[in-house]
């Protein structure tokens, strides 16, 4: 919790510090179309059904796309493929999870050098295990896989910093992430069904085309 408060305490930093350069809107600052792709990063919040642990770090890719009705508003579409492997352990468990979003930005300064932005997502995200299989004998232990597609819904922001007229930076897009998960596994060993609450962070590059 305290590592997500330092990066959205990071993002408003960074939002803040590029206003003084977002004097007014030019002419040609707003690109018609963006695409974007890069890392990402997710705090993935496991159902209390199945801990230890409360959390499981997974690490990724991310892909993107908008299209920017106006200056200040788009339409986008978010997409990211995150995984984990756990050790000997845990019978070298691997999981993934694939999120399809999609909804509204808004760039409340419009678009500049510095451009911060807001946005609410919806569509489904994509939870899937795999646990090898082990043993021998009696001991044995058959492979196990599942897959569990659920509604997801995420909010919240980052910033891009433009390097030329078709090339921006993404410094960062900080994420809360609801996903659904497990919830029939739950009630199947008696337990309450949850959503989890995750963090995303994701960066990369956009790429710029046309203008409005």
């Amino acid at each position: 919790m305290l590592h997500m408060k330092k990066l959205f305490a990071l993002f408003a930093l960074l939002a803040i510090s590029g206003i003084p350069t977002l004097a007014q809107h030019r002419d040609g600052e707003t690109p018609l179309f963006e695409v974007n792709g890069g890392y990402t990063y997710m705090r993935w919040e496991v159902p209390s059904f199945a801990q230890p642990p409360s959390s499981f770090n997974y690490n990724g890719f991310n892909a993107g796309a908008a299209y920017n009705v106006t200056n200040w508003l788009a339409v986008v579409a978010d997409l990211s493929w995150v995984y984990n492997t756990q050790g000997a352990s845990n019978a070298n468990l691997k999981s993934h999870i694939y999120s399809y979003l999609a909804g509204p930005r808004i760039y409340p300064l419009g678009h500049h050098k510095l451009t911060p932005f807001v946005h609410g997502l919806v569509g489904v995200a994509s939870y899937h295990l795999h646990v090898p299989a082990s043993g021998s004998g009696v001991t044995f232990i058959p492979e196990f896989n599942e897959t569990d597609n659920n509604l997801s819904f995420a909010f919240g922001g980052g910033v891009d910093w433009k390097l030329t007229r078709h090339i921006s930076i993404r410094l960062a897009q900080l994420d809360y992430q609801q996903t659904r998960a497990l919830r029939a596994d739950a009630v199947a060993s008696g337990a309450s069904p949850e959503n989890q609450n995750n963090f995303k962070y994701s960066g990369g590059v956009v790429f710029r085309f046309g203008e409005k």
